[in-house]
């Protein structure tokens, strides 16, 4: 009962935290679209009928049904058709001259200098970076604040346990031979629960600066706490194949996903854990390889789509890093949140790390080039600041406003390949959900 409850409250958590970075991403064009004197209708937190709404002065705010993005509602957010230029009648005109006239509803006296096209190109860049830049600040404090305030799990100096012998080559032998040396922590009388304080008479906080004053070969003198007592124990560090641990603590793989090894100084012993944060720098870092990770994502969108389809309706399992919708997430959430075996710590550490990376994620889809992404708006804007620089220097009358409208049709395009990428995503997540 108690792990049904802790699940479904892992989902909660992480559906507030959702809203809360879809509602930031919105705040992030309304503050500065209101700042320039925009007219704004609506604001709304997903899509769909209405669960709540209230009217604030000329903006009416709702949260809605379906919580796949949100939406602000700015007034010409078109230009309009250049003069003398008929509308056509078609069913792809027909789209270019309802997006041209959308919101006429909410345009009333006084409002004609209030309209998003009549903007200057670069205050319409703020607003429309407005939004993706507020969730990649959102990112990375939470990025920051999980890795370098709560921090990672790393390896402790506490010994959990001694090794037999010294395996050279752990890749291709797992249990000791009669011909393999025995391990220098056994030979020096190292025991289970000590705590290594120092090396050589140096002290020592963390692997990371034991490991550096290690030697193959050379006898050194190993410092420990065992029963409120500290002991000094002689101990030759022998040489083995061994993996490299990164800046996080966390082990390096290579393009196959296999460890990296690097020739290490070995004591014989496997230590404990225990959560350590890591500098602010590495974890800014860290933000910055999250992002460039789901832009890659993003590049291998089709193949990864591909290969969930497949194997979802093939009964094969998926694999741990392809795409996965807002019901994965919350799948895991709440397999973290109802676990027995992971801290409180480390459960509002990897809440706060997906909402971080769901965060990036929304940055860089937003930042694509196309409608009606962020992206889409950003690019016509600075195709239109280009247009005009080469206008001025070939001393041309300065252009009218990027007609954007006339990409309306690639727009629903984009929008019904956006929702139909969504649906498989949440298909796959409910039928074949990813397995940890």
């Amino acid at each position: 009962m108690t792990e049904s409850i802790l699940y479904i409250l892992g989902i909660v958590a992480v559906a507030i935290g959702i809203g809360f970075s879809i509602g930031l991403h919105e705040l992030g064009h309304l503050l500065p679209a209101k700042l320039f004197g925009v007219k704004v209708p609506r604001y709304a937190i997903g899509f769909g009928p209405k669960l709540f709404s209230k009217q604030i002065g000329e903006t009416e705010y709702s949260v809605r049904l379906i919580p796949l993005g949100g939406f602000i509602t700015m007034i010409g957010m078109y230009a309009p058709a250049k003069p003398g230029k008929p509308e056509g009648a078609g069913f792809f005109s027909g789209m270019v001259t309802t997006a041209r006239h959308a919101h006429e509803e909410h345009v009333t006296k006084g409002d004609e200098g209030r309209k998003f096209y009549k903007l200057s190109v670069y205050k319409r860049l703020i607003i429309m970076f407005g939004g993706p830049l507020m969730n990649l600040v959102l990112g990375t404090i939470l990025i920051t604040i999980a890795l370098s305030g709560i921090g990672v799990q790393q390896r402790s100096l506490t010994v959990a346990q001694i090794s037999d012998c010294v395996i050279f080559n752990p890749t291709a032998q797992q249990a000791c031979n009669p011909q393999d040396p025995q391990s220098p922590a056994r030979l020096a009388g190292v025991q289970p629960g000590d705590k290594i304080v120092g090396y050589n008479g140096q002290t020592t906080s963390d692997w990371q600066g034991l490991s550096s004053m290690l030697q193959p070969g050379v006898v050194g003198s190993i410092q420990v706490e065992r029963s409120a007592s500290q002991i000094t124990l002689p101990i030759t560090p022998a040489s083995a194949m061994r993996a490299k641990i990164g800046p996080t603590g966390s082990i390096e793989v290579d393009s196959n996903g296999d460890p990296v090894l690097v020739k290490t100084a070995v004591l014989g012993i496997a230590l404990g854990t225990e959560l350590k944060p890591i500098p602010v720098s590495t974890s800014l870092t860290q933000a910055g390889l999250s992002v460039g990770q789901v832009f890659d994502m993003i590049l291998n969108l089709p193949q990864q789509l591909t290969d969930t389809a497949v194997s979802t309706f093939t009964g094969q399992e998926r694999g741990t890093s392809g795409a996965i919708s807002i019901v994965g997430i919350g799948q895991i959430a709440g397999e973290v949140s109802s676990s027995e075996t992971v801290s409180a710590l480390e459960k509002l550490s990897t809440g706060l790390l997906i909402l971080a990376s769901l965060n990036f994620a929304l940055f860089a889809f937003n930042m694509l080039p196309l409608l009606p992404l962020d992206g889409g708006h950003i690019a016509g804007g600075l195709y239109e600041w280009l247009k005009r620089g080469v206008f001025k220097i070939l001393r041309k009358p300065a252009p009218g406003p990027a007609d954007t409208a006339v990409l309306m049709p690639l727009t629903w395009f984009v929008f019904i390949l956006l929702m139909a990428m969504s649906a498989v995503l949440i298909l796959a997540d409910i039928i074949n959900p990813i397995r940890f």
